[in-house]
């Protein structure tokens, strides 16, 4: 987009003090500033919802200032979009098709925890964390039409580099995790109606076969393990977005629990952070600390050697890598699809699979007896991301596709 752009960002007020999205709206809200861009906050109470008032004065705003997108953290502020406003000729339109606006649905994390699939606008475009996750939306969600979808996972300020200038010093932590965990969700729970995460549209034989079909090759992004899936079974199930929040929940946590174990019964020193492990039985070199907000959590990073990731994202990416990489601590992961396109095998980040847990172990303990090469993987993990995983890097992609001509209409109706 050429000029000043006005970026309209909704904030939800009622976020949980310990949630990212503080952290994320304030790193965007500086790349607007630094690529010579005004931002425009407007402030709503409940996450998918909107008063009376609140609808009024989104209308207002747009009314009054020319707004050029919309970027809607987490999809959070879908509601606003649903706002069905008079135009030339019969009928009503969206709201950001009445005043010729673009809309970014910015998905931070899995797709039944944000609802790319409730904004309503011509020119909607979908930002994704992973490279997976355009398919999985249309898998899905059928009637999901974007006019462009955008690989943009999420990213990290300079600023959260809290560690000391000097490599050597201040790094008393040898592997840290942080990560909260669901106990109830490292069972089949969708067989189980006394739990609080069944639901009745969970099939149990389909995410059974599903689970299994990742746990045997966890390297398979999700959205083809349920096609396949639904190819050996023969059948589709009501409800696939159920049946696939259920598995990755699952799958989610069952994939934290095992790398978690597996590293700290390696006998390294290691500090677990986040809630729900107290239930978990780690030996006594491993230090529990509950869950923390996003400042000890930088302060945390620039204290660590080597930090632990664990995640569903085989092709994309969570924002605790970046804050690793750019304190300097070379993180372990098992999100290759993504990262290693971009940061290679030389650029300060190691991957594993898990698969392997043994070989993640291994890794570990060889790289923590080999100081040099620690500090070196460091400095230039950080160089990768100041040089390509900055908020500025993610919102230039963005509204430069959203700039583009709009290719296809959003076919939602009120």
């Amino acid at each position: 987009m050429s000029g000043t752009v006005r970026v309209l960002i909704p904030f939800w007020t009622g976020v949980p003090a310990h949630c990212f999205y503080q952290e994320f709206q304030r790193g965007i809200g500086e790349a607007v500033r630094e690529l010579g861009h005004e931002p425009v906050p407007f402030q709503f109470g409940t996450k998918c919802g909107s008063t009376e008032a609140e609808a009024n004065g989104y209308f207002q705003l747009l009314q009054r200032v020319r707004i050029g997108v919309v970027l809607d953290l987490a999809c959070w502020g879908c509601a606003f979009s649903g706002i069905w406003v008079p135009h030339e000729g019969p009928g009503r339109v969206p709201i950001c098709d009445r005043f010729d606006v673009a809309c970014v649905g910015w998905l931070f994390d899995h797709l039944h925890s944000q609802f790319i699939h409730r904004i309503h606008a011509s020119r909607l475009y979908a930002a994704y964390p992973d490279l997976g996750q355009p398919e999985q939306a249309r898998l899905i969600y059928p009637n999901l039409k974007t006019a462009g979808d955008i690989v943009a996972p999420p990213a990290v300020r300079a600023a959260a580099d809290t560690s000391m200038e000097d490599w050597s010093k201040g790094r008393d932590i040898d592997v840290l995790y942080v990560g909260n965990l669901v106990p109830g969700a490292l069972g089949r729970f969708w067989h189980d109606r006394s739990s609080s995460l069944w639901s009745h549209s969970q099939d149990p034989t389909f995410c059974d076969a599903l689970a299994e079909a990742v746990l045997q090759e966890p390297e398979t992004p999700l959205h083809v393990a349920m096609q396949k899936t639904i190819e050996k079974l023969g059948i589709t199930p009501l409800g696939l977005h159920a049946q696939f929040s259920a598995v990755e929940h699952f799958l989610r946590f069952t994939v934290r629990r095992d790398a978690v174990v597996a590293v700290a019964r390696s006998g390294v020193r290691m500090q677990v952070v986040g809630k729900g492990w107290d239930g978990i039985a780690l030996p006594p070199n491993v230090e529990m600390r509950p869950e923390i907000n996003y400042s000890e959590f930088f302060r945390l990073a620039g204290q660590a050697k080597i930090c632990l990731d664990a995640s569903t994202y085989v092709d994309g990416a969570n924002d605790r890598v970046f804050t690793y990489a750019v304190n300097r601590a070379v993180c372990f992961t098992n999100s290759a699809g993504y990262l290693r396109a971009t940061f290679g095998d030389d650029g300060g980040m190691r991957f594993y699979s898990t698969a392997n847990l043994p070989g993640l172990c291994e890794g570990i303990r060889t790289l923590l007896s080999r100081r040099r090469l620690l500090c070196e993987l460091g400095e230039s993990a950080k160089q990768t991301v100041l040089s390509a995983h900055t908020w500025r890097h993610r919102l230039e992609r963005i509204l430069a596709a959203a700039a583009a001509p709009a290719t296809a209409t959003s076919s939602a109706t009120p």
